[in-house]
């Protein structure tokens, strides 16, 4: 039997990747480098402007209005999110790799269990809804885009530009992602991710029934007493039950655990419905 290919290695050079950009990106702009500029809310890559969406939608619900140039910059990343899912979260973000790293010290230093609880991920769907409403309402309500001032990817990737070069004290910046590291490490396991964070959750609703995903065939499953994918997944996702909006990012750590094929990415059909799987002989 093949072993399946190993995506982690490759997944964690494209966030280190991101990561150091954004740490030296500050000192580049300095240097007149500027045909990249911009944090993960706004960026801006030559003449071309990128917008992320849940930033987008914040913007116009604070704005009351739609402009052309908003849906310009929209639509490549809206693209990205339809084609490929929520790998903004997995492969791109830097606070979801400082998530990953928190999550781990705190198992090593509070000796937590590495399992998670069986339907967990599921109960987390509202609770990842209902902070994306908050934040877009109090967006309309206040007159203030609060996903493009308040949410993590922008303030990680914020914080080196206000500091290094437009040189001011990210007092806000500062105490907002402060606010952030707190949350993620007194409440519950990767909660900022997994239910709060509202780029994450609007990427997550952009699914659409042949977006890249991962597939399960019950057939090839050996449904051990712990299924090493459940194990696997970063947010306690079983991926063979799991729904179209139950929080995959597609980092595809379940498919690395897999240790019987059962599990692949691709496109082309609606998901799976969640099917109770039956240990066969191998």
């Amino acid at each position: 039997m093949n072993k399946p290919r190993r995506w982690t290695p490759l997944r964690r050079s494209v966030q280190l990747a991101v990561a150091l950009l954004y740490l030296v990106l500050p000192f580049l702009n300095r240097w007149g480098l500027r045909g990249f500029m911009g944090n993960l809310a706004s960026l801006k890559v030559g003449p071309v402007d990128l917008l992320e969406p849940a930033v987008a939608l914040s913007v116009v619900l604070a704005a009351g209005k739609i402009t052309a140039s908003l849906v310009l910059a929209l639509l490549p990343v809206v693209a990205l999110a339809v084609v490929l899912g929520p790998v903004f979260c997995s492969w791109v973000c830097p606070w979801g790799l400082l998530s990953e790293g928190l999550d781990y010290l705190k198992i090593r230093t509070l000796h937590l269990h590495r399992t998670w609880t069986a339907d967990g991920y599921r109960k987390l769907r509202p609770l990842r809804m209902a902070a994306l409403l908050v934040f877009l309402l109090a967006s309309s309500v206040v007159a203030s885009p609060l996903v493009a001032l308040l949410a993590p990817p922008r303030l990680v990737t914020a914080l080196p530009q206000e500091l290094f070069y437009l040189s001011v004290r990210p007092v806000v910046t500062g105490s907002v992602l402060l606010l952030w590291l707190l949350a993620e490490l007194f409440l519950p396991r990767r909660w900022v991710c997994r239910a709060l964070c509202p780029v994450g959750a609007l990427w997550n609703f952009l699914r659409l029934p042949w977006t890249l995903q991962v597939r399960f065939e019950p057939t090839l499953c050996v449904d051990p007493k712990v299924a090493p994918c459940h194990l696997h997944c970063p947010w306690g996702i079983d991926p063979r039950s799991m729904g179209r909006f139950d929080g995959c990012t597609n980092c595809l750590r379940c498919v690395e655990g897999c240790p019987s094929t059962a599990l692949r990415a691709g496109f082309g059909k609606p998901m799976d419905p969640p099917v109770r799987t039956k240990k066969v002989s191998t």
